[in-house]
């Protein structure tokens, strides 16, 4: 199944607006498609793409490239391997944004623990989460044609999403982990 977008993004600085589409595999959650849909936005302007290969034993859900077809950005949705993160958190560095996005705070919070003691440059991995219920609501509101109306700021995201079951706006704060510091960023 396929999630096509017209999108409308923006932030206090700027508005974009393109098609997207999402491509879902079968066992895909809506909740996931979702996830991906808001590190899209988020990074929008880094021209991400989505579930494509990076030459890496790992398939990231979002990567960007620098002009000269470097990876700038990686972002992993929703449950991602402890061997995952840490192969991926050696091999960025400090060149490379490396993101985990979560559904919710706690989840994010777990997912950080869990981490925590195992995973060798934790320094290198970010991560993002929503508040309870934003990005299921998202989820089980999207249908296969769907314009959507988001605007991001640093710390909240508001989008309505317009299709054939209706309209469904949605609000979150952005919950955010630094693990260098571990403060929120």
């Amino acid at each position: 199944m396929k999630y096509s977008f017209n999108l409308v993004v923006q932030d206090n600085k700027r508005e974009r607006s393109e098609k997207l589409v999402i491509p879902a595999f079968s066992e895909e959650s809506g909740g996931h498609v979702a996830l991906k849909l808001l590190a899209y936005m988020m990074f929008i302007d880094q021209q991400p793409h989505i579930d494509e290969d990076a030459g890496w034993h790992f398939v990231p859900d979002l990567i960007a490239r620098d002009d000269s077809g470097e990876i700038k950005l990686w972002v992993d949705c929703g449950t991602v391997s402890m061997k995952k993160v840490d192969t991926i958190a050696t091999k960025v560095r400090d060149k490379i944004d490396f993101f985990v996005f979560r559904k919710t705070k706690s989840d994010m919070d777990k997912f950080y623990k869990a981490i925590t003691d195992k995973v060798k440059h934790l320094q290198n991995v970010k991560c993002i989460s929503f508040d309870d219920g934003f990005v299921d609501g998202i989820g089980a509101a999207l249908d296969r044609t769907n314009d959507l109306e988001g605007y991001i700021a640093d710390d909240m995201v508001n989008l309505t999403i317009k299709n054939s079951f209706g309209k469904h706006d949605a609000y979150s704060t952005i919950h955010r982990i630094a693990p260098e510091t571990d403060d929120k960023y």
